[in-house]
């Protein structure tokens, strides 16, 4: 079988288990004040530019969705999202569930833009409504799409305009990088967002997700909140070892740029054959309106998800990762 279903299915790169297999005898102290993860924190920050961010690291997603999402908000206050947002439809209402209210935005490619967030919020009239403090956005989007620089400088600057954060779960932040097209730099992140996170889970690690902490306001008491919300691995150092590694050699932006090339080639070849791209291909997700025809009978050779049907089609996703395989892709192609 040809695996499309996700980029969180195999254990981790090679590079990885070699270094968690060079520490295995090693002791370390505990909830992430080790030499391994002083040692990532110091790399990403090297990698931003920037010495005057706080960094965590964090068991997966949804945990540092809860922490983005949840600093510096009392009761009243409200996370602006997509509707399409990760928080919204994919976390069993993990945000909600610490108080706080998500408003969302429809959207056509998953994306909040400077002119629907700007509408959103004059919505916010009285005192019969949440108060907005935070905007969230994710990159890539759960469609694949992607925020250009020029997308989170409009966005960042409205938030600093009206008091709002803005918080990018970063995820897939690898994916959206290694896009050819993507003019978005390292060093641009700290200046475009209050608070993000790099991924592991869905980039090469076991698990695991860097969370980055721009904002000063943002900043105290975290590893107590981080504590809170379960949050805090007594092994933190095994995700600082593998996040040492991840920031070394630049091997968290190569694997994505294979499963980008990959993607590539799979977008290209639905669109040769004829199929309709349900959104426009900018990452590792590939999405595709079929036929219930077509997933009966791809389903036999390959994994992929199915989604939300549109008339008389479904939208399909297809995900790349860096153990995609061209032969793989060419195959795939050839047998639908």
């Amino acid at each position: 079988m040809i695996n499309f279903r996700n980029d969180y299915s195999d254990i981790c790169y090679p590079e990885i288990l070699d270094a968690i297999k060079e520490n295995l005898d090693q002791i370390n102290p505990g909830y992430g004040v080790d030499d391994h993860s002083k040692n990532a924190e110091k790399l990403i920050k090297e990698k931003l530019e920037d010495e005057n961010v706080d960094i965590y690291f964090i068991h997966g997603g949804t945990g540092a969705n809860i922490l983005g999402a949840s600093v510096g908000m009392v009761a009243q206050e409200s996370i602006i999202s997509a509707t399409t947002g990760h928080i919204e439809d994919q976390e069993a209402g993990a945000i909600e569930a610490c108080g706080i209210k998500i408003e969302t935005i429809p959207t056509n490619d998953g994306k909040i833009t400077k002119k629907l967030l700007e509408e959103k919020y004059k919505s916010f009239t009285n005192e019969h409504h949440t108060v907005p403090r935070k905007v969230y956005i994710s990159n890539t989007t759960e469609v694949g799409t992607l925020y250009s620089k020029k997308d989170l400088e409009e966005l960042y600057d409205f938030c600093k305009k009206h008091d709002l954060y803005l918080f990018m779960d970063g995820a897939r932040l690898a994916h959206a990088m290694a896009n050819e097209k993507s003019d978005l730099k390292f060093k641009d992140l700290t200046k475009l967002c209050d608070i993000f996170y790099f991924g592991g889970t869905k980039n090469g690690l076991m698990f695991g997700e860097a969370l980055v902490i721009v904002n000063d306001n943002l900043k105290k008491n975290f590893r107590n909140l981080q504590k809170q919300k379960g949050a805090m691995l007594a092994k933190g150092f095994v995700t600082g070892i593998m996040f040492e590694r991840l920031f070394q050699d630049d091997l968290y932006i190569k694997g994505a740029k294979k499963a980008y090339k990959m993607a590539e080639k799979l977008a290209k070849g639905f669109e040769e054959k004829g199929y309709k791209l349900a959104y426009e291909f900018e990452s590792n997700q590939v999405f595709v309106e079929i036929s219930d025809k077509d997933i009966k009978k791809w389903e036999e050779f390959a994994y992929f998800e199915v989604g939300e049907k549109r008339e008389d089609k479904f939208v399909a996703r297809f995900v790349t990762t860096y153990k995609s395989k061209e032969e793989e892709i060419e195959e795939f192609l050839e047998r639908i």
